[in-house]
C-alpha cells in the first residue's frame, strides 16, 4: 500500500472509498485495532469483490473482522496505518503492514506447515468411513508393493479421530500417523489442515447437510486435490459452483469417489474404445448392476444420508433444490438437439413465450423406474437404488469432455441404469406384473435384494447400526458388487465391458483412496487437471490401472462369467 494516493491501484481505490461509506464514523466504545480490524475486513472484501466477483464459500468466512483480529500483528498494523493515515504513515509502518497483509492474502499466517507435508489427509476420519479408508490402508494400499506415500488424519475431535487410528494402527509401523483438529467453525484450522496435504479425502457426510464447500475451496485456494464419497445431488449442485474457480486454479475436485463410480468408469472406457479403434461417437450406453453374498448391515451414515435426501426430495429442501434434484441434467450435460426419432421438445412459459428445451423422454428418469426385458441383451432389469445418481454422473463425465477437450462420448448420448434381476427373481417379477403388483417395481440394491428385504433380513441378524458404526470389514469378506456395461456408437458398432469387485463399502474406501493417490502420483500423466470433475474425467485410464492392480476384476469385450462374480481378497 502506497503513501501516495496516485499510486494506489484502482481496485484498492474502490474499497477504501467503499469502505469509508460502509463503516460509518468510529465508534468510541471499541479498540482502535477492532476498529482497524473492521476496516480491513472491509477492504479485503471489496477487493476481492472487484476482482473475481461474488464472494466464494471460504472468502465469506475468512474476511472478517474476527479473522483480522486473530491475526494480531495485521491488526495492530492496520491500527498504527489508519491512525496516522497513509500520506503520514512512514516507509516502516507501511512495510510492515504489507507484511502482515500478504501473510493474511496468502493464508500463511494461518499455518504452521512450511510447505505440503502429507500425500493424503483424510477429513472426518472418526466414523465409519474412516475406518473403512483405515482398514482398506492396512489390507491394500500400504502393503510393501505399493509406492510409499505420507498421510495424516483429521476431524472435528482429534481425540476420537486419535482413537479410531489407534484401535486399527496399534502395533503397526502406521501406529504413530499425525492426527489433525479441523473444523468448519473455525475456518483457520482448515486452512491449516489443507496447507498440509497435496491431496483432501473428505469422509465428513452426510455432505448436504454439512459446510464442506467451505473445505473444497480452502483446497481451491491452497493448491490440494480434493475427494470425497458422496452420491448426494444437493451437494453436487452446490459444489458444481466452483467448477471456474477450481479450473482455474488447476485443482482437481472429484466427489462422488464411491462404490458405484465403476459405471461412470466403464462408459469412459467404452467411449474411448469406440473413438480409439472406428474414430466414432457412443450414441447409448447402458450399466447394470448386481452383486451378492452375505447382506453385511447398511451404517448409521448410510441412513442418514438416505433420510437427509428423502426430506430434500419430498419438500425439506428449496424449490430450486427439489426441481433440480428431478432433472435428468441438473449436474450438467447438454440436451442434443432432436431425439432418436428427430423430435424435439420444449417448454413454452405461458404469458412470456419463453422456451427452455426438454430432456429427451429417453433420458428420464421414469425410463429407470420400472421393471422391463432388454430383449437385445436378454437380461430383465429393475430400477437401481443408485441409478438416479450415477445417470447424472455420466452426464456431468460427457459434458466436461466436451467442454476440457473438445470431444464428448457423444452429442446425442443416451445412458441408463438399472438392476439385473438375479435368475431366481425373474420368475416371481414376471408373475408380479401379470397381476399388475407395484411390489414389481420396487428398486433393488446391490445385493439383489429391495431395501425391504434387504432390512428384513438385517434386522433378523440384528445387524442394525448406530451412531457413527456401520458393518466390520470381515463381514463384507464373501460380498461382491458387479457391473455390466453395453454401448453403441453413432454408426451401429456395440461393445461391451464389466467389473466385479468387492462390497460397496469397501469398493468406496479403494475408489477414494486409489483416486488419491491417482491425483498425487500421476497427476502428470492426466489429460485434465483441474475442475469440478468426475472420477472417470479426473482419472482417467491411470485410476483404471490402479483399481485393477488391486484386484478388481475387469474384461473388456464381453461380461465376466458368473464363475468369476466373487469379490478381490480383502484378507489381510
Amino acid at each position: 500500500m502506497a503513501g501516495d494516493q496516485e499510486n494506489v491501484p484502482p481496485a484498492v481505490a474502490a474499497a477504501r472509498a467503499a469502505e469509508a461509506a460502509r463503516a460509518g464514523p468510529p465508534r468510541g466504545d471499541e479498540s482502535a485495532t477492532r476498529n482497524a480490524a473492521e476496516m480491513g475486513a472491509l477492504r479485503a472484501r471489496a477487493i476481492q469483490e472487484a476482482q473475481q466477483g461474488e464472494q466464494t464459500p471460504l472468502q465469506k468466512k475468512y474476511f472478517t473482522a474476527d479473522m483480522m483480529s486473530r491475526y494480531q500483528p495485521m491488526a495492530d498494523a492496520l491500527a498504527k496505518c489508519d491512525a496516522k493515515g497513509d500520506d503520514e504513515a512512514g516507509e516502516e509502518v507501511l512495510a510492515n503492514l504489507e507484511e502482515h497483509w500478504d501473510k493474511f492474502m496468502d493464508f500463511s499466517w494461518a499455518s504452521q506447515w512450511d510447505g505440503k507435508k502429507f500425500d493424503v489427509v483424510f477429513y472426518g476420519a472418526s466414523g465409519y468411513q474412516g475406518y473403512l479408508m483405515m482398514q482398506y490402508l492396512r489390507r491394500v494400499a500400504l502393503k510393501p508393493n505399493r509406492e510409499k506415500f505420507t498421510f495424516a488424519f483429521a476431524g472435528r475431535s482429534a481425540t476420537k479421530v486419535a482413537e479410531m487410528r489407534d484401535r486399527e494402527f496399534r502395533n503397526t509401523e502406521w501406529e504413530d500417523t499425525p492426527v489433525l483438529s479441523a473444523s468448519y467453525d473455525d475456518v483457520v484450522s482448515i486452512i491449516d489442515m489443507v496447507k498440509s496435504a497435496h491431496v483432501v479425502v473428505n469422509l465428513a457426510g452426510p455432505y448436504m447437510l454439512s459446510e464442506g464447500e467451505v473445505l473444497v475451496d480452502a483446497c481451491i485456494w491452497c493448491k490440494a486435490d480434493y475427494v470425497d464419497v458422496s452420491m448426494e445431488v444437493p451437494w453436487g449442485l452446490r459444489i458444481k459452483e466452483l467448477h471456474r474457480y477450481a479450473l482455474d486454479a488447476g485443482v482437481a475436485v472429484v466427489p462422488s469417489c464411491a462404490g458405484s463410480a465403476y459405471s461412470d468408469l466403464g462408459v469412459y472406457l467404452l467411449a474411448k474404445k469406440f473413438q480409439d479403434d472406428f474414430g466414432e461417437a457412443t450414441r447409448s450406453a447402458v450399466c447394470y448392476c448386481a452383486g451378492g453374498g452375505s447382506v453385511p448391515g447398511v451404517s448409521a451414515t448410510c441412513l442418514k444420508t438416505r433420510a437427509a435426501l428423502s426430506s430434500a426430495a419430498c419438500g425439506g429442501a428449496t424449490e430450486e433444490v427439489a426441481r433440480a434434484m428431478k432433472d435428468p441434467f441438473s449436474l450438467g450435460g447438454f440436451i442434443p438437439l432432436v431425439d432418436r426419432n428427430g423430435v424435439k421438445e420444449v417448454d413454452i412459459q405461458q404469458g412470456t413465450g419463453f422456451i427452455s428445451t426438454k430432456a429427451r423422454p429417453e433420458d428420464e428418469d421414469s425410463k429407470m423406474a420400472r421393471v422391463s426385458e432388454d430383449k437385445q441383451l436378454g437380461v430383465w432389469r429393475a430400477p437401481y437404488v443408485n441409478s438416479f445418481f450415477d445417470t447424472r454422473t455420466v452426464r456431468r463425465s460427457n459434458m466436461l469432455m466436451a467442454d476440457l477437450g473438445n470431444q464428448p462420448y457423444g452429442a446425442t448420448l443416451n445412458f441408463m441404469e438399472y438392476a439385473m434381476l438375479p435368475p431366481e427373481k425373474v420368475a416371481r417379477v414376471q408373475e408380479a406384473l401379470r397381476q399388475g403388483s407395484p411390489e414389481a417395481h420396487k428398486p433393488i440394491g446391490p445385493y439383489g435384494l429391495t431395501v425391504e428385504e434387504e432390512q428384513k433380513i438385517v434386522k433378523a441378524q440384528g445387524k442394525e447400526y448406530e451412531g457413527d458404526n456401520g458393518p466390520p470389514v470381515d463381514d463384507l469378506s464373501d460380498a461382491w458388487s458387479g457391473f455390466f456395461l453395453h454401448a453403441e456408437s453413432v454408426n451401429g458398432n456395440q461393445a461391451k465391458c464389466s467389473f466385479v469387485a468387492a462390497d460397496g463399502y469397501f469398493e468406496t474406501s479403494r475408489m477414494a483412496i486409489e483416486t488419491a493417490l491417482t491425483l498425487r502420483f500421476d497427476k502428470e500423466k492426466l489429460q485434465y487437471r483441474g475442475g469440478v470433475l468426475t472420477p472417470s474425467v479426473a482419472g482417467g485410464t491411470c485410476l483404471v490401472e490402479r483399481l485393477l492392480a488391486t484386484g478388481v476384476k475387469f474384461k473388456m469385450g464381453g461380461w465376466l462369467d458368473s464363475s468369476e462374480y466373487s469379490p478381490p481378497n480383502i484378507a489381510e
